[in-house]
């Protein structure tokens, strides 16, 4: 499986993630549709279309269209939308010999249909791939938030733990959690405080690398993992963070805005730890920083 653009993708609301999909999709029955218009030339005898006759048909079909026309930050979410359009030229230039043959009467040699075939396998094949793996992360998103869910956090973190342990580095984890979130919903509603979750996860991914990894947890409780990090730069974060979610303003209605702090529970994993063990250290840290007074960082 290729590596996606977890930046690029992180950029995308849950309903732009579900709009590219969909695109994905459209673009799959539109060539399905121009499959069949070729078969209908090679078989039945029709007339091809002049189009499908050019040395760049690849940018005539509907298809070939609506891909040149996709920004760059789509087409760089994941290296298959550049295979595509190798993978969708060399196809399309496979049907213009294949159409040519038909036009001078000349019989279609197997081989050459044989690796038409193949490349409109090929293309269909990363269509497919591409559907598969942003379904995939749209399912493990947070749909309020756009943080990842639990769906794969365990696996997700073992794969880290492993690492950092193959290159004997060290691995943090920062719980997280709103203080006095209840009273938030309480006095100003549900939706206040899904603005207040919102805000604040796109404060926390405002600081995170590209290899930092964020979770929802639970209601108003979330974790980061801090790959190839120390407990003292943990903490530091952790600390910057805290002033940082202090800092918001969050705006709950027209000229109303509401302050929030959090607490946080900072710990390494260690090299024989489980994960589950080390999510509850850190979730104990948080506790203890909550019943320190609240607005703190407390390091197990």
């Amino acid at each position: 499986m290729h590596q996606i653009n977890r930046q690029g993708i992180s950029s995308l609301s849950n309903t732009q993630l579900e709009d590219v999909i969909a695109e994905i999709e459209q673009a799959m029955e539109w060539h399905q549709s121009w499959y069949k218009n070729l078969l209908r030339c090679l078989i039945a005898d029709t007339p091809a279309n002049e189009q499908d006759l050019a040395d760049n048909a690849h940018n005539f079909c509907r298809f070939g269209q609506w891909f040149n026309k996709l920004p760059d930050q789509t087409i760089k979410l994941h290296p298959h939308f550049s295979e595509i359009a190798s993978a969708h030229k060399k196809m399309h230039q496979g049907a213009k010999v294949l159409l040519s043959l038909k036009e001078s009467k000349t019989v279609i040699p197997v081989n050459l249909l044989d690796q038409f075939h193949a490349d409109l396998d090929r293309l269909r094949e990363l269509f497919d791939c591409l559907i598969d793996e942003f379904t995939e992360v749209l399912h493990t998103r947070d749909p309020l938030t756009g943080a990842s869910n639990r769906t794969n956090l365990l696996e997700n973190l073992q794969k880290e733990h492993e690492l950092c342990k193959r290159k004997s580095l060290s691995c943090a984890l920062i719980m997280i959690d709103l203080d006095h979130f209840k009273q938030v919903n309480d006095e100003f509603g549900h939706a206040a405080g899904d603005k207040v979750l919102i805000a604040l996860v796109k404060c926390i991914k405002s600081q995170l690398r590209k290899y930092d990894q964020l979770y929802r947890y639970g209601g108003e409780e979330f974790l980061v993992c801090l790959p190839q990090t120390e407990l003292d730069d943990a903490k530091s974060f952790s600390e910057r963070l805290r002033a940082g979610v202090e800092a918001l303003k969050i705006d709950i209605s027209n000229d109303n805005h509401i302050n929030v702090t959090g607490s946080f529970g900072v710990t390494l994993i260690s090299p024989d730890d489980n994960i589950e063990t080390a999510i509850e250290r850190a979730d104990e840290a948080m506790y203890q920083a909550k019943k320190s007074g609240r607005n703190r960082v407390s390091v197990a």
